[in-house]
């Protein structure tokens, strides 16, 4: 079989009763997260030209757009809540593939589940297939999406929203992989917007799981797209890495035994996850912004296109988005400090003239020795202007799998994100509800608790 029909038959076998409960426990507190810093994006407009045109487009009321008063079609209602949930660079990574997976997983299974009206235990064991497709398609190339200028999720989001799909759905085996490989056309996203901090990357997520399920809309409906998608040629890896090498075992190696759903990364900081390690050492560290004369990073070469250069840009971001992605401005922000959370990178910082002076004596150094993308880690040396040297390491960015952050602080960062858009009341409901889902006969409940009037 191929790739696409390997994976078509591992999602339509998954079961919730087969899942580990360790896997369970892991896609709820994504689930939560991802609920959140939804809910915070539509606090603050934040993704709000994509939420106005589907508010436009709106016909049947079949999904819930999150923190907002009114639904649409399945496909639109994630379009806008995708959006949304990747609008703030907080959402979280799977390390080795670089892809933002729950912002499209969580986004389509909410819409389709509502829709299709799938119980609790259904939405989870969907999102689990659309974690492990998608994590998986970008691992087989680790970092060379992201070298070649593409976001992998764009790039990879859309077979998992489609797997995702078809399996609320019910598609048949060829149904699915048809998706798979209608997927394989509509994927997409540049990385052209992280320099100027225009808003094209916030709508990857929203794109990926809109496309994803209308890819399995049309495989039901009779429409036909290549079952070697991933095998070529012309295919889905020769059409995005030419030349490259791609290990396409990865895809199928290990389904349902080594479930990539587990190494999922829930971000601390609402920035790019290359700048996390960073932060944290720069905070550990604990010196006087005043005290310093210059901050050298040590960095990962196939980031420093992301957050370092070109450098005028990244030393003055024109927007808080592209101070998301600036390695200079976010280390002086944390040193300046005064601000956490979406503070650290917006208006009032990027304006902050300690901020901005700060940032222009933080350079950066590459350093080939770091385990990238298999952890996002750094190292920091600042020289004091007495002459005295301060370093640090965080060689694994604290919210890795392999340093994750504890249940009581995702709920901690799941309710500082809610609550700028819901009451304590109901922000504690929203949380009791997810920790429950597979005893939902459906998921109106939760929908309607993240909803705003």
């Amino acid at each position: 079989m191929t790739a696409a029909e390997t994976l078509s038959s591992f999602c339509l076998d998954l079961r919730f009763d087969g899942l580990p409960p360790e896997i369970v426990h892991t896609a709820k507190r994504h689930v939560l997260d991802t609920l959140g810093v939804s809910l915070a994006a539509s606090s603050n407009g934040v993704g709000y030209p994509i939420v106005e045109a589907v508010r436009a487009w709106a016909g049947a009321r079949e999904a819930s757009v999150i923190g907002y008063d009114f639904g649409a079609p399945a496909p639109h209602a994630a379009l806008a809540n995708g959006t949304l949930a990747h609008a703030m660079d907080f959402d979280d990574t799977h390390p080795t593939s670089i892809v933002h997976p729950s912002s499209f997983v969580v986004s389509a299974a909410l819409a389709v589940a509502e829709e299709s009206g799938a119980d609790g235990a259904q939405f989870l064991a969907a999102c689990v297939a659309g974690y492990e497709v998608s994590t998986r398609i970008g691992a087989a190339a680790p970092g060379r999406f992201h070298a070649r200028g593409f976001q992998s999720t764009g790039a990879c989001g859309p077979f998992g929203a489609a797997a995702i799909a078809g399996v609320l759905w019910g598609l048949t085996h060829d149904q699915l992989t048809n998706a798979l490989g209608i997927a394989g056309s509509q994927s997409s996203g540049l990385f052209a917007s992280v320099i100027g901090g225009s808003d094209t990357k916030r709508f990857h997520a929203g794109w990926a799981a809109q496309s994803g399920i209308i890819a399995a809309d049309l495989a039901r409906r009779g429409f036909t797209g290549p079952a070697a998608i991933f095998e070529g040629p012309h295919g889905f890896y020769d059409a995005f890495l030419a030349g490259e090498t791609v290990d396409r075992t990865i895809l199928v190696d290990g389904l349902g035994s080594r479930w990539e759903t587990g190494r999922l990364a829930i971000k601390p900081y609402p920035a790019c996850h290359f700048l996390h390690a960073f932060m944290d050492a720069a905070a550990r560290i604990g010196v006087r912004a005043g005290d310093i004369d210059e901050v050298t990073c040590a960095i990962a070469a196939p980031a420093v296109g992301i957050v370092c250069e070109p450098r005028e840009a990244r030393l003055n971001p024109a927007s808080s988005y592209a101070a998301q992605f600036s390695l200079p401005f976010a280390v002086a922000s944390v040193l300046v400090g005064g601000r956490e959370g979406l503070e650290l990178f917006g208006d009032e910082a990027r304006t902050d003239r300690r901020v901005l002076a700060l940032a222009e004596r933080v350079h950066y150094r590459v350093d080939d020795t770091l385990p990238f993308p298999e952890t996002f880690g750094g190292r920091i040396t600042i020289v004091l202007r007495d002459g005295r040297v301060r370093e640090a390491d965080e060689l694994v960015n604290r919210g890795h799998p392999d340093r994750p952050l504890t249940d009581d602080e995702v709920v901690a960062k799941f309710s500082a994100n809610a609550r700028r858009r819901l009451d304590a009341g109901a922000v504690q409901k929203v949380a009791d509800t997810v920790w429950r889902l597979e005893e939902l006969d459906s998921l109106d409940e939760l929908a309607a608790l993240v909803q705003v009037s």
